[in-house]
């Protein structure tokens, strides 16, 4: 059966990259200029996975990251 890679933020980092990016979006609008979006890096190994956002000034830390394998029919998809 065919799988697919699903990573999910936990509640901590998807809060931290809301109150973020909500921030910058606004700021953005504001200054009447089309939002920017974001990039979001995800690293993992066979020990830990962890995300970071990327700006113009660096990196963020947003924390761990789940990652799993999903079983899925992508005839459906």
């Amino acid at each position: 059966m065919p799988q697919k890679l699903v990573m999910t933020l936990s509640p901590a980092a998807t809060e931290k990259y809301l109150a973020i990016m909500s921030k910058q979006t606004e700021a953005e609008v504001n200054a009447d200029c089309e939002p920017s979006g974001a990039i979001i890096q995800v690293t993992f190994d066979h020990i830990f996975s962890s995300a970071d956002l990327v700006t113009g000034s660096g990196y963020i830390d947003l924390g761990n990251v789940d990652v799993d394998l999903v079983d899925c029919d992508f005839s459906s998809d």
